[in-house]
Parts: C-alpha cells; structure tokens; sequence
C-alpha cells in the first residue's frame, strides 16, 4: 500500500500484515494441495495441527511452512532449490486452480496417508495377532 505525503513530496509504504491463520481452503491452497487431499490428511491425523476458534478450523501459517519443511526434508529436497509456482492473478476459473498445485505436495501429501495407513493396519495386526495367542493360550 502506497501513500503519498502532499507537503513533503515523498512517497511512504506501507506492509499490510500477513494473515496468520488459514481456513482449510486456504491453507490447502497455501501448500499447494487439492483441498479434497487436504481433508484426507486431516481424517488420517498426518496433517498440520489446528485450531479449533468458535466452532471452526484454522490453520497456523507457520505450522504449514513447517510441514512444508519436514515432508521436504524427508526426502532429501531443500526448498530453496524449488522452482514455486506462483498464481497468475490475471487468469481465472479452474485453470487457475490447476496451475497452484503443487505436484510435489501431492507426492509427499500420498506418502503421508499411505504411512499412516501402514502403521495402522501393523498395530491392528499386532493387537489381534496378540489377543489370538491369549485366546489359544
């Protein structure tokens, strides 16, 4: 935001702050993810941590950066090294949807769900496999 001093003839900027907290479309959208992925990874617990403020979720901006982080380390890619894609603010519609995914996201975002789901189904095995021996026992 620009402003314009008459008397002085200087020009002063202003930084308009960052939202800190996200909806779940937004925080979707801000990771690069479909935010039908995005409600997958909350079903599974293998997403951002959020807050629950009068009866909605919100999303910390910085929880977000620091999932970014983790899943890209996990994988050995720095971010720095990332090409982003950044949302052309001229196009509109679903094309434009489909130009801020991040496919990237995506395969780390799948990786998440499938490790929560193999953890799962080894602890069920575990448990049941465990409650036959008392059984036989």
């Amino acid at each position: 935001m620009m402003q314009s001093d008459e008397d002085t003839g200087s020009t002063r900027i202003r930084h308009l702050p960052v939202q800190q907290l996200l909806s779940p479309v937004q925080a979707a959208a801000y990771l690069g993810l479909a935010p039908a992925l995005f409600r997958a990874l909350r079903f599974f617990r293998c997403g951002p941590t959020r807050l629950m403020l009068r009866g909605k979720p919100f999303y910390r901006r910085i929880e977000l950066e620091k999932l970014r982080q983790d899943w890209c380390a996990a994988v050995q890619v720095r971010g720095e090294d990332r090409l982003e894609k950044r949302l052309d603010p001229d196009t509109e519609g679903s094309d434009a949807r489909e130009r801020f995914l991040d496919p990237l996201m995506r395969l780390l975002a799948l990786r998440a769900i499938r490790h929560r789901i193999m953890v799962s189904i080894f602890w069920v095995m575990g448990l049941i496999g465990g409650a036959i021996c008392l059984i036989l026992y």
